[in-house]
């Protein structure tokens, strides 16, 4: 209490201020005024320059929300641009798809193709919306619709990938069968006794002596290279009755080929071997009556007219077009 009373005691007293210039142009000037009012001038001077902070503040901060605004809606420009882009890329990705599928013949995957609908993906009207939200003032955005977007297409983008694999799998699956088939023929030379009854070659009387051929004959010079028609694994190389030095090939899938009456085999049991690659020489070993190679193509445990693969088998009749301009017409009798 002591210090209010002194405080307040000492309240008219005078305060004198002496301003002195430099120079003898201006004289002195003495001010004088009362403690209590210097005491409300310098308020009143705190709270205009408090108010004057405040005020530029808040200008400050509407400047800086206003540049903020404008690098958001530059961004979300550059990112409606960037997602009509995306859906773009996932709209040709998607006509891509369906056309392989039609190349290829595959079928069965309509409704993962168009997952990005079926799944809640954006439609037309939801791109429109979409710019119509980013034309929008930032405060306005619904982001509901930007994380329905973007998960649409991370979504549609998933099952693109994952038909893509489908499809690369289907191609290296169908390669692999493709190169597994018999298709090009086994040598160079001419086919002188097809699959079926036949007379054999060692008699002149059918009716007595008819027998049914299980393979393909084709005569040519001795020694003439003979070849793996597919890709497969040697399941045996060496002598059998009748067939003299032969090679028997396992192609998977129920499939396997027979190369018989080699005057010497190239490879031994268990060795892989691929389409075209050398496997033997043409000879006259086992029942034969001149040089010539006796083909058989087996599937399922049973032998098939080899024609049936170079003509109208999974590989067409390509092959055989090629090969037979390949293979020059050669002369021999053929036995079995």
């Amino acid at each position: 209490m002591s210090i209010v009373r002194k405080l307040f005691s000492r309240w008219d007293q005078t305060i004198t201020v002496l301003v002195v210039p430099q120079t003898a142009a201006f004289k002195p000037r003495q001010f004088r005024f009362s403690l209590a009012f210097a005491v409300f001038v310098a308020s009143v001077w705190a709270g205009v320059t408090a108010w004057a902070v405040a005020l530029a503040g808040r200008h400050v901060d509407y400047a800086i929300t206003k540049v903020d605004n404008r690098v958001m809606a530059a961004k979300m420009a550059y990112l409606s641009d960037e997602m009509d882009k995306s859906r773009e890329m996932l709209d040709l990705v998607k006509r891509t798809d369906r056309s392989l599928r039609t190349l290829l013949g595959m079928s069965g995957r309509e409704e993962i193709v168009r997952a990005g609908e079926s799944l809640g993906g954006p439609t037309a009207e939801d791109r429109l919306s979409l710019n119509g939200v980013l034309a929008a003032v930032s405060s306005r955005m619904d982001q509901a619709l930007w994380h329905r977007n973007i998960a649409a297409i991370r979504e549609e983008s998933a099952q693109r990938l994952a038909s893509f694999q489908e499809i690369s799998w289907y191609v290296g699956n169908q390669r692999s069968v493709y190169r597994a088939t018999p298709g090009i023929r086994p040598c160079a030379g001419q086919i002188t006794s097809r699959f079926g009854y036949r007379l054999s070659p060692f008699h002149d009387d059918f009716a007595e002596f008819g027998e049914y051929h299980q393979g393909l004959d084709i005569a040519g010079s001795p020694d003439t290279i003979i070849t793996a028609t597919a890709d497969g694994t040697v399941r045996y190389a060496g002598w059998a009755p009748g067939y003299g030095r032969m090679v028997v090939i396992d192609h998977g899938n129920g499939v396997s080929t027979l190369y018989a009456h080699a005057s010497k085999t190239i490879v031994k049991t268990g060795d892989r071997v691929w389409r075209g690659a050398a496997i033997a020489y043409m000879g006259t070993t086992g029942r034969a009556t001149g040089p010539h190679l006796h083909y058989e193509v087996w599937a399922r445990g049973r032998p098939v007219d080899p024609m049936g693969y170079l003509k109208e088998g999974p590989v067409g009749g390509a092959f055989l077009a090629a090969a037979s301009r390949a293979c020059a017409a050669g002369a021999g009798a053929a036995g079995r």
